[in-house]
């Protein structure tokens, strides 16, 4: 049944970022033509003003977009599971966690794929600016770059820093992090139906508590594992056992933040379940 759900679920989905990653790619392509165009060459004073106001435009754009997304999936679960729709929701054949989980992973996937859209359109960008503005041609550029990293892969192995492992952990660390950003936005959600009227402020109320919460043991976390590395400098080898320890506690934190917040939105839809 949560493999049928999420078909449903991501049927119903779709559309909405699908729009919103087409038009990120439609500002990746107005970016690429505006680059290789000879404006940017006129000797103008106003022709730097363009080119400041295109580039912020161009960042408003992707940050709006990404934006977007979760605000769309906040307001898919809230129209979905809390509203009049949530008669409907609530009264299939399935359980609370079934339920969940399908608009948990839908989401997690459609912010993953709008963060790939995002980098993908920035490194688009950079180099179509390396290859219209500098001296090199684009496979001399390419060539620049591998001897650059190798460099920096020199350096690394000097240090004791081990490329690998940390994006290994940068990995598991975006996943989980995605994981836990959209668990808060349906906690908050959830317990925003406790008030019995405004449960959109109540909602937003309880998210920016929750971010409190977070950033509070985040910075809780960062000091007990500063406070180690200071004290035992004469013991890491190497730069990764500084790091490593760092980027594991964080997930460990994200993990258990994150377990949490589903069991509150998990009770809320079980025990809680307040329709409009």
């Amino acid at each position: 049944m949560l493999i049928k759900l999420f078909k449903y679920e991501w049927k119903f989905f779709w559309k909405v970022p699908a729009t919103i990653n087409l038009a990120l790619v439609i500002i990746t392509l107005l970016g690429i033509t505006s680059l290789i165009s000879p404006l940017w060459t006129l000797d103008y004073d106003i022709i730097g003003a363009l080119m400041a106001t295109s580039l912020l435009f161009y960042y408003l754009s992707i940050f709006a977009g990404s934006i977007a997304v979760s605000a769309y999936i906040a307001i898919r679960f809230y129209k979905n599971v809390y509203t009049d729709e949530g008669y409907l929701t609530n009264t299939l054949p399935v359980t609370p966690r079934q339920i969940i989980l399908s608009k948990l992973f839908v989401g997690v996937l459609w912010t993953a794929i709008t963060g790939l859209v995002i980098m993908f359109s920035v490194l688009i960008l950079v180099a179509v600016g390396l290859y219209s503005y500098g001296d090199n041609s684009i496979i001399e550029i390419i060539r620049e770059l591998m001897l650059a990293w190798n460099d920096m892969a020199e350096i690394f192995r000097e240090i004791g820093f081990r490329p690998f492992s940390f994006t290994f952990l940068c990995v598991i660390y975006s996943i989980i992090s995605t994981f836990f950003s959209i668990l808060m936005l349906y906690s908050a959600i959830s317990l925003g139906q406790m008030f019995s009227r405004h449960k959109v402020a109540g909602a937003i109320i309880w998210y920016f508590v929750e971010y409190m919460v977070v950033q509070f043991g985040s910075s809780i976390l960062m000091t007990i594992i500063g406070f180690s590395v200071v004290n035992r400098l004469d013991y890491y080898d190497s730069i990764s056992s500084i790091f490593d320890p760092i980027m594991i506690g964080s997930i460990f934190l994200y993990l258990l933040g994150g377990f949490g917040l589903y069991c509150i939105t998990e009770y809320m839809l079980k025990k809680k379940l307040n329709l409009d």
